[in-house]
């Protein structure tokens, strides 16, 4: 699952449309397309993926087209309805909406005329001519049915798409046309040519009325506008054609705005045939669309540079400023960050020089940080803003906890030899910029700086540069506290070479550098004397640390991941596994998980106790930065050649956790544009969605480390003789040897021996894998081998008969892995019942009969048997049927049907009588009539809150629409039931499978039975067990104690454990009354409670044991 941040528009001409008072704009955004409110610029919602990058754009009320190659796909609002194709052979050019009909012209010299609605087959085909190539259309006003067409070399034509004519043709101004705009004026239209010009043009007398020459302002920054070497120049590099053009509709000036690929906007006085004003540095990109709001001084533009800007004509001179705009990244980010404790902000640099804050839950919240007014000192100073924007952000780190009191945030530049703080409150540049003064500096010459690093008190900024001087700062009044100096090197510098990597402990008690040296130091934070020393031996790149831990990971040139422990200086893991340099690392904010990023294209996860890889993600282009959100639920990633951020979520956190599947191999991923995407990952490891250009990120398999546990009865460990093959991930646990000789071990205890309880358990377990007939030998567990031909996902995906998964350990819990309403709602139908109760008592039916029908039969007059079977279920289920007793239906209608109908025959056989309780109420209760196919099928599938809530007084008979058996015999509706007497009914689905089971010694069928049953089913099957007073209880206690039987075999089992102690809670509270009247009940539950007693002390004890283990370490840090 996953999804872009930060795209707002690429180079596709957008589509406005008017709906009632608000005016929306259309814009492409690669695969995917989203819709604006012009009002504000707010994001309303987000098109479908489709498979290829969109090419135009075309709207009509609710319906939104894109072209995607050589067909049109429609969508609906945010859905995708139809797809016209088959018409062209090769990319669409430009799509126009005229009534019910749409054109799109083709790179295949063809123009095509669709009825929107019919998607086989276009309504006609134009062959523009095989010496004409098309690049634009546009409809002139009043001229129905009728399209101009522009070409490649310069000429116009005139086509009636109706009738299929070519009407004229325009011989052109020696240059190919890039854009045609119908004006104001009836027959004058504005044509946009390859060289720069503008011309305004009547179509009907075929006479150009005014040509503007560079319209597309190539060269203007310069200062020379129209003339001079250097724009001409200038216009050569830049591409000089005018690729847009508006004209300006209602009262005021007429004016017409022009832009091509210089990123200026130039407007014209079309009165005085002169030029107006000029926008420079409008985008930093060409201009894609330009548009003016009819009747509103009010200009819209599009650039090639990812934004979306409003001009406002409101000046005295006529001139226009900026009103509002929509912008993300004009290049690729190179550095993302996650802000705050929630994660919902994201801090994002790139080689546009811009610094930006992304919200990951309201776009409208995405800022980018000022640089002090550069667009007011650009024009001052007559130079670019982008010359005076701040030079591409190499590194930065930021800290919350000062946010509304100073500058938080401190960023390192490339080639700056100052670091600079921000205002992240403010949004903006900060007030100092850190820099040592000149008495600091001594015989150390001045340097780009190359690493940054704010404490966790937010006080103090650390400053790394590339001569090996690490300087301390206070964040605060931006002054020079000292510097990190080794006292006998010289010059005196913290390091020999760059210094990549700063961080500092959460107690502000020591600071950690890293180099290019090849050397970790550890330094005294207050005294800035050096603590220790651990030499890498290989020059580190990359740098990240835990603060509370104190383990630091190091990421060097011979593309090894070696973490330490600062406190103890050794070594403690050892990572391998890129390919080619690692551009990022973070660890999770457990320290669970590492995460690496490299310019391999692959993203890996590290499971840090467990020294191994979980997983890794082959992203299809290289990672140049990421970073974990502090709950693990988000990963942001930026990628080369892409503008936007990618967020991943966590598959263990937002999808199934069962699906999970850890292993070495690369996964391939592919990146989204806009929308996210569920698509399960195939087998193969190549996601099945592919094709419809959507993806997701596996999660992030945290029970892995499950696999490093011992078994019981002397299980070896599942992961400890795993060994990689050559080529792939390897970790170095046992005994790493770092590069200075000494071995190093890793702390790794064993877990002692299971208890007695615990060796049971693995036998039952054993025992019922065999039953199920699963592949488990023994007590081995499920192979984990990562690197194996199957892979550990052959013992995650395993499934037994039942469907349950397999488990990995004998003493292990394993889930049942089913929907958590399934058996949430089985716990709490009770007061889903009671919220759910009807407010309004239920109204007396208009035809309610005065007399029931009865069977006719000798003893009719003395025990009348009630016709609920042949009479009114069959009068509920054909009422206004030909042939049916109106009587019946009207009964029917009264009494709502009932169930009993398959069996009447057999009880009137019998002479069984029913008898009618009544609610409280004084009502008769009544079951309601049987449900359709359709109601059936909706039941079967129930699980959901909603349904179990809709269903609240039907649970008991939906118990007969389970597979099996039919239930015993009562209805209930309200409080009010209708039960046999005389004896019990057949037995119920369950009952039958209890004994069959018990008898078989396997109780597999009963698991797979409710396992397939909703819940309010589950809870009617239980409840028709229940012992009646005066019934014959024998025959009912001996159900029951089978019921406990299989909820002991299941408990010990360890299988289905949320399912099965939800089934267990139903049973306590429905039969716990007839329970404690039994002796041998009470035996039994007594068993099941032991049994799940010594598990609690089991799981109490471990976490007794850590939670010693923590008070022990906090009091001896204190």
């Amino acid at each position: 699952m996953s999804r872009a941040l930060g795209y707002i528009t690429d180079d596709v001409p957008f589509a406005v449309q008017r709906r009632g008072r608000e005016t929306y704009v259309t814009v492409s955004v690669g695969k995917a397309w989203q819709v604006y409110n012009t009002a504000k610029l707010t994001l309303v919602f987000v098109g479908p993926q489709v498979k290829h990058d969109i090419t135009a754009l075309a709207c009509k009320g609710d319906l939104t087209f894109a072209a995607v190659r050589g067909g049109v796909v429609e969508c609906r609002r945010m859905h995708r309805s139809g797809e016209y194709r088959g018409g062209h052979g090769g990319d669409i050019l430009q799509l126009l909406v005229l009534g019910d009909q749409l054109l799109s012209l083709g790179r295949d010299g063809r123009l095509l005329v669709w009825r929107i609605g019919e998607y086989a087959a276009p309504q006609g085909t134009i062959q523009l001519g095989p010496s004409f190539q098309p690049t634009c259309l546009c409809h002139p006003d009043t001229y129905l049915n009728k399209v101009l067409v522009g070409g490649e070399g310069g000429a116009l034509q005139l086509w009636n798409f109706a009738a299929g004519r070519l009407l004229y043709e325009f011989r052109g101004w020696g240059s190919a046309v890039r854009c045609l705009a119908p004006s104001p004026a009836l027959d004058v239209v504005g044509v946009g040519l390859a060289d720069g010009r503008a011309v305004i043009h009547n179509l009907r007398f075929d006479e150009t009325l005014a040509q503007f020459a560079n319209a597309s302002g190539v060269g203007t920054n310069a200062e020379l506008f129209l003339t001079g070497s250097a724009a001409q120049a200038a216009r050569l590099a830049a591409s000089g054609a005018c690729t847009a053009i508006s004209f300006r509709m209602g009262t005021g000036v007429p004016l017409m705005a022009t832009g091509g690929g210089a990123g200026v906007i130039t407007v014209w006085d079309l009165e005085q045939r002169k030029l107006h004003t000029v926008i420079r540095d409008a985008h930093d990109a060409p201009i894609v669309q330009l548009h003016f709001f009819p009747g509103e001084p009010l200009l819209m533009s599009a650039g090639a540079d990812n934004s979306l800007k409003q001009w406002v004509f409101d000046a005295a001179d006529g001139s226009a400023r900026l009103l509002k705009f929509r912008s993300g990244h004009a290049a690729p980010p190179t550095v993302v960050r996650h802000y705050g404790p929630d994660g919902r902000r994201l801090l994002s640099a790139g080689q546009d020089r811009a610094f930006r804050v992304f919200s990951t839950i309201q776009d409208q919240q995405s800022h980018e940080l000022s640089q002090r007014h550069t667009a007011r000192r650009a024009k001052r100073l007559k130079v670019t803003e982008q010359e005076l924007r701040l030079a591409r952000v190499v590194a930065l780190d930021a800290c919350e906890v000062r946010e509304r009191d100073w500058s938080n945030v401190l960023t390192a530049h490339e080639g700056d030899t100052a670091a600079y703080v921000w205002r992240l409150q403010h949004f903006s540049l900060g007030e100092h910029i850190l820099r040592p003064p000149s008495k600091e500096q001594g015989r150390v010459p001045v340097a780009p700086v190359t690493a940054v690093c704010v404490s966790r008190c937010g006080n103090f900024g650390f400053v790394g540069t590339a001569t090996g001087r690490v300087d301390r700062y206070n964040m605060q009044s931006g002054l020079h506290r000292g510097a990190h100096c080794r006292s006998h090197a010289e010059p005196p510098t913290a390091h020999e070479g760059a210094v990549y990597g700063i961080c500092t402990d959460s107690c502000n008690r020591w600071v950690a550098t890293g180099g290019y040296d090849g050397v970790l130091r550890v330094w005294d934070f207050k005294k800035r004397t050096l603590l220790g020393e651990i030499q890498v031996g290989v020059p580190i790149s990359r740098l990240c640390h835990h603060p509370t831990t104190g383990l630091l990971a190091a990421a060097c040139d011979d593309l090894v991941i070696r973490m330490y422990d600062v406190e103890a200086r050794r070594l403690v893991r050892r990572f391998r596994g890129h390919t080619d340099r690692i551009s990022d690392l973070q660890l999770s904010a457990d320290c669970r998980w590492l995460l690496s990023a490299s310019l391999d294209n692959t993203v890996r996860v590290w499971d840090v106790p467990g020294a191994r890889v979980l997983q890794v993600m082959r992203l299809g282009s290289p990672v140049t930065s990421l970073s974990l959100s502090p709950a693990t639920d988000l990963l942001a990633t930026t990628h080369v050649e892409h503008r936007g951020v990618y967020l991943w979520a966590n598959q263990l956190l937002f999808g199934s956790g069962g699906d999970v599947v850890a292993s070495a191999r690369p996964l391939d991923v592919l990146l989204p544009t806009v929308s996210s995407g569920r698509d399960k990952v195939g087998t193969a490891g190549v996601p099945e969605g592919v094709a419809n250009g959507v993806s997701k990120l596996p999660g992030l398999d945290l029970q892995q480390m499950l696999g490093h546990t011992t078994g019981a009865a002397g299980t070896s460990r599942a992961a400890g003789a795993q060994q990689d093959a050559a080529g792939s991930d390897s970790v170095d646990r046992s005994s790493a040897r770092d590069e200075s000789g000494s071995e190093m071990e890793s702390s790794d205890t064993d877990m002692a021996d299971s208890s007695d309880d615990d060796v049971a358990d693995g036998d039952a377990l054993t025992r019922r894998a065999k039953q199920r007939g699963t592949s488990q030998q023994s007590q081995q567990p499920v192979s984990m081998d990562l690197d194996g031909p199957s892979g550990s996902g052959a013992a995650y995906a395993a499934r037994d008969a039942t469907g349950t998964p397999c488990p990995l350990l004998p003493e292990l819990v394993t889930l049942s892995m089913l929907s958590r309403t399934q058996w949430q709602n089985l716990a709490h139908l009770d007061t889903i019942r009671a919220r759910n109760k009807p407010i309004e008592p239920p109204k007396k039916p208009e035809a309610a009969p005065f007399f029931l029908p009865t069977v006719a039969g000798a003893d009719a007059g003395r025990n009348p048997v009630f016709e609920l079977g042949g009479g009114v279920a069959d009068a509920a289920a054909g009422a206004g049927k030909a042939g049916r007793d109106p009587l019946a239906a009207k009964a029917a209608a009264a009494w709502g049907g009932g169930e009993d109908g398959d069996g009447s025959d057999e009880d009137d056989e019998a002479g069984v009588s029913l008898k009618v309780d009544f609610d409280r109420e004084g009502s008769p209760g009544a079951s309601s009539s049987s449900s359709s196919d359709e109601e059936q099928q909706q039941q079967q599938h129930a699980g959901s809150s909603s349904s179990s809530a809709s269903e609240d007084d039907d649970g008991d008979r939906q118990g007969g629409a389970a597979p099996g058996p039919t239930p015993g015999r009562q209805l209930s509706r309200g409080g009010g039931r209708i039960v046999r007497s005389g004896g019990r009914g057949p037995a119920s689905g369950l009952v039958a499978l209890l004994h069959s089971c018990q008898q078989a010694g396997d109780w597999t069928s009963v698991v797979a039975y409710l396992r397939s049953l909703p819940p309010v089913q589950v809870d009617a099957q239980l409840r028709e067990m229940q012992v009646l007073e005066g019934d014959g209880g024998e025959e009912g206690l001996r159900d029951l104690e089978l019921l406990l039987e299989f909820l002991e075999a299941e408990t010990t089992s360890n299988l289905n454990f949320e399912f099965v102690q939800a089934l267990l809670r139903v049973v306590l509270q429905v039969h716990g009354d007839t329970i404690l009247q039994s002796r041998a009940l009470r035996e039994r539950a007594q068993r099941i409670r032991a049994r799940i007693g010594s598990s609690w002390r089991r799981v109490d004890g471990l976490l007794q044991g850590v939670r010693c283990m923590l008070g022990l370490l906090g009091n001896m840090q204190a």
